[in-house]
């Protein structure tokens, strides 16, 4: 009842309720016009104060929980799905959690450009914009389960200290910023993308094998280019990703 009267009061007070005559058909106008759902974007609806009002009094925003176990699902078909023995065995990578973490940085990466350009809108007459909505959400969650997978995988390494644990998670998390912003440089140019795949996965060493790394270029724009072709709304309710095999590249 209290959280009832609070809700009429600030809608009275910010016009979305008025005072209407109901005794007087006339007075009550239906809008005809179409909406364009796409056109109006997430952030006006997001950021209205009766959004922000519902959320500060802790009432459930169900599209919100949906978006939420969708990046949490995303997440988890990178460790189910990627056959992580084949990038072990072709790219001559050491069967280690370092190892395992990078493959899999690498596959959260991808489906973060997939789910960013979500946000990107092109108004008549200008640039693309980018403006944070479900697509900077979903992102958030996929790094949070990762985080959270990442933590559970290191308290179960043998001999794990609590401390150490924690500064391991602290040097990943760094390691993790400076590659996404790595992969980013290079999404658009094969060369730089490259210095980033062998700084990343081979540490700059003069030993690597060139195949091995214009093999992770390969696969980074052929996986791309599917996660392209998913349509917008099966990003945000049933998202299906299927991982391409590094073999064939």
């Amino acid at each position: 009842m209290f959280r009832n009267r609070i809700l009429t009061r600030i809608l009275w007070r910010h016009g979305a309720i008025s005072k209407i005559d109901y005794a007087r058909p006339s007075a009550i106008r239906l809008c005809t016009n179409s909406i364009n759902m796409r056109e109006q974007g997430t952030v006006a609806i997001k950021e209205s104060y009766i959004k922000k009002f519902m959320n500060a009094v802790g009432w459930m925003d169900q599209d919100r929980t949906r978006l939420k176990l969708t990046g949490y699902f995303l997440y988890e078909c990178v460790p189910l799905k990627v056959a992580y023995n084949e990038w072990f065995e072709i790219l001559e990578l050491p069967d280690t959690f370092a190892s395992w973490f990078i493959i899999t940085e690498l596959h959260v990466w991808l489906l973060l450009v997939r789910y960013m350009a979500e946000d990107v809108t092109s108004l008549s007459g200008q640039k693309n914009k980018y403006v944070k909505g479900d697509g900077h959400f979903v992102r958030n969650c996929i790094i949070e389960a990762l985080w959270a997978d990442v933590a559970n995988r290191i308290k179960l390494l043998e001999g794990a200290n609590p401390a150490i644990a924690r500064k391991q998670v602290t040097e990943l998390s760094e390691q993790f910023q400076a590659a996404l912003i790595g992969y980013d440089e290079g999404i658009s140019d094969d060369k730089v993308m490259a210095a980033a795949v062998w700084r990343r996965f081979y540490s700059l060493s003069e030993d690597t094998k060139a195949e091995n790394v214009v093999k992770i270029v390969h696969f980074i724009r052929h996986q791309l280019s599917e996660l392209d072709k998913i349509s917008s709304e099966k990003l945000r309710w049933k998202p299906e990703v299927n991982w391409l095999s590094i073999m064939k590249h």
